[in-house]
């Protein structure tokens, strides 16, 4: 009789231990769920972040490549035609040259 009345002393502190570690279990996954969550929005955002970095510096540089070809085929004196399409969304051309190649005509 002795050994049952331990066995049913002791079951509650059993039934305690075993829901205390379903706690402990589910609390570690709820935080490894936010944390991933948490992790995974930075990591978008620093990706986002890099990528339009990469393409800002790409359209800079291409830009630049592109205003000097303009500006060394224009001190061959010869003429530069750009394309472009204006606010009506219509293809425009305009011709650029160089102010210092035009040679005054003389009069004869």
């Amino acid at each position: 009789m002795e050994e049952n009345n331990m066995n049913q002393a002791t079951r509650p502190a059993l039934e305690k231990k075993s829901k205390s570690k379903i706690w402990f279990w589910i609390l570690g996954i709820i935080l490894v769920i936010a944390l991933s969550y948490i992790g995974y929005g930075k990591y978008s955002e620093w990706s986002y972040d890099h990528d339009e970095e990469i393409y800002q510096n790409g359209a800079y540089l291409g830009y630049n490549q592109a205003i000097l070809q303009v500006v060394e085929k224009a001190n061959t004196c010869e003429q530069v035609p750009i394309n472009y399409v204006d606010k009506d969304n219509q293809s425009q051309t305009i011709n650029i040259f160089k102010v210092e190649c035009i040679q005054p005509q003389t009069q004869s």
